[in-house]
């Protein structure tokens, strides 16, 4: 998971201490992981809202965080209306103007998707996104062009704070399982998601720190 030089910490939805306490008494390994670690404290990007957030991350992927970052701000210039141009802005830019930015094709298209699902109402309201679970909002995001699984599973874990994310096709999570539990190759996701069920429910907490294994191992 790359970090952002525009980091805050996340509103969490639950109490980070009993969360820890909770995964230690149920996966011994798992605490013994969290004793050479830093306290849990994930932190997001400083995007205004979910719309926002889903904006920067289709101009993110698959591009070291100095190329996106460039791109992201160019973009954001181009639209005006300073970090959170909107979706009218992305709605009325011309293809030029996105593609001038340093967008692909196919991040233009997705952009513009993601635009005009919100122009219609067809995202979740975001003064609601509490009444929503997870598998509902990524149900809804995840139908977007360009906004995969992955994606919406990070939002939930890094914008809105939720307790129990398992994003079992994450390669980082998956290298630091193996490293945490002495495994010679990769678990498979679907074994993950098994093995993992003892960290409900805080398994975002215990993804969290199998991202940190990866930064210990050598």
């Amino acid at each position: 998971m790359s970090e952002a030089s525009n980091e805050r910490p996340t509103r969490l939805m639950f109490d980070a201490d009993t969360a820890v306490a909770h995964l230690r008494a149920v996966d011994p390994t798992l605490g013994a992981l969290m004793d050479r670690c830093e306290p849990f404290a994930p932190s997001t990007t400083a995007a205004p809202d979910v719309f926002h957030s889903l904006v920067r991350a289709i101009v993110y992927q698959q591009l070291s965080g100095k190329a996106a970052g460039t791109i992201h701000r160019r973009l954001l210039d181009a639209l005006g209306g300073g970090d959170a141009p909107g979706a009218e802005r992305i709605a009325a830019a011309d293809d030029a103007t996105l593609r001038a930015a340093g967008l692909s094709q196919n991040k233009m298209l997705s952009l513009q998707a993601l635009a005009a699902a919100q122009l219609a109402g067809e995202l979740p309201d975001e003064s609601r996104l509490d009444d929503y679970d997870d598998a509902e909002l990524i149900e809804r995001y995840s139908a977007i062009r360009g906004i995969g699984r992955w994606t919406v599973e990070m939002l939930l874990l890094f914008h809105l704070g939720r307790p129990d994310v398992m994003p079992i096709h994450d390669l980082g999570v998956r290298k630091g399982y193996a490293i945490t539990y002495g495994r010679e190759e990769l678990p498979k996701p679907k074994q993950l998601e098994r093995e993992c069920e003892i960290w409900r429910p805080y398994r975002s907490v215990g993804s969290w720190f199998m991202w940190r294994a990866t930064e210990l191992s050598p």
